[in-house]
């Protein structure tokens, strides 16, 4: 009965933590997110200094970091994996595109920060 009593008292705070981690899958965090930069000058700092903040916004949002749930050091986990594999993605976007190497990318005038579904 005692064992019974636990397993009812934490099952609560089980869906709780697994629901914080889930909700980084919603429709208002999506798994790719287009970052534009056909305004910027990338030829100077600030311009490519605006686009990788931009790209760390874009790395924000699929990861699903801005929510204001309670997370565990599991979900905390979960979205630092998931920012780090995002940016890693990204910044070989962003070195190709301001090396020059990149006109393909300048072309289209987007970036696309994805994460894993």
């Amino acid at each position: 009965m005692a064992k019974l009593s636990l397993i009812l008292l934490l099952m609560p705070a089980v869906l709780i933590g697994t629901s914080a981690a889930a909700a980084a899958e919603t429709a208002d965090n999506p798994h790719s997110v287009a970052v534009q930069y056909h305004d910027l000058n990338l030829a100077n700092a600030e311009g490519r200094t605006e686009l990788n903040a931009r790209v760390k916004s874009a790395v924000k949002t699929v990861c699903g970091s801005r929510h204001s749930v309670r997370w565990t050091l599991a979900d905390h986990a979960v979205v630092n994996r998931c920012e780090a594999a995002a940016q890693a993605d990204a910044d070989v976007k962003l070195t190709t595109l301001f090396n020059g190497n990149g006109a393909r990318l300048a072309d289209r005038g987007t970036i696309v920060v994805a994460a894993a579904p």
